[in-house]
């Protein structure tokens, strides 16, 4: 069970990750790149509809994978395979995921992190 939970946080590890920044400076010497990179670090860069619409698709499988690690495994390779066609939705951490969600589509979201065995994708993937 603790395998199928590292691979699960493993592969959720390697799909975040951060791009270049740019570097620049405004007119009163600060840093366009640190004043741009700081509002974008706060900024959750997972789009809820968008993040909805996998977990509409994905949800009922996960309650029918038969076990928490099984649909937890189930959902980190499937959320690594969405990550490849959203490369720019990397979430910063497992509760941008959770923040997206339940805005848009709570009922969703607790079916598919229930099915892991948890309460937040935070709890599900930590």
């Amino acid at each position: 069970m603790k395998r199928i939970a590292f691979v699960a946080s493993l592969l959720f590890l390697s799909a975040c990750g951060s791009g270049p920044s740019t570097g620049g400076t405004s007119a009163g010497g600060t840093s366009t790149a640190v004043a741009t990179h700081a509002a974008a670090a706060d900024a959750n860069p997972i789009d809820g509809v968008a993040f909805c619409a996998f977990l509409t698709q994905l949800a009922p499988r996960l309650k029918q994978d038969g076990s928490a690690p099984g649909a937890t495994a189930d959902f980190a390779i499937e959320f690594a395979s969405w990550l490849d066609d959203h490369p720019a939705q990397k979430p910063r951490t497992a509760s941008d995921l959770d923040e997206a969600s339940q805005k848009t589509c709570a009922q969703t979201r607790t079916t598919a992190v229930t099915a892991m065995g948890a309460t937040s994708f935070s709890d599900a993937l930590s």
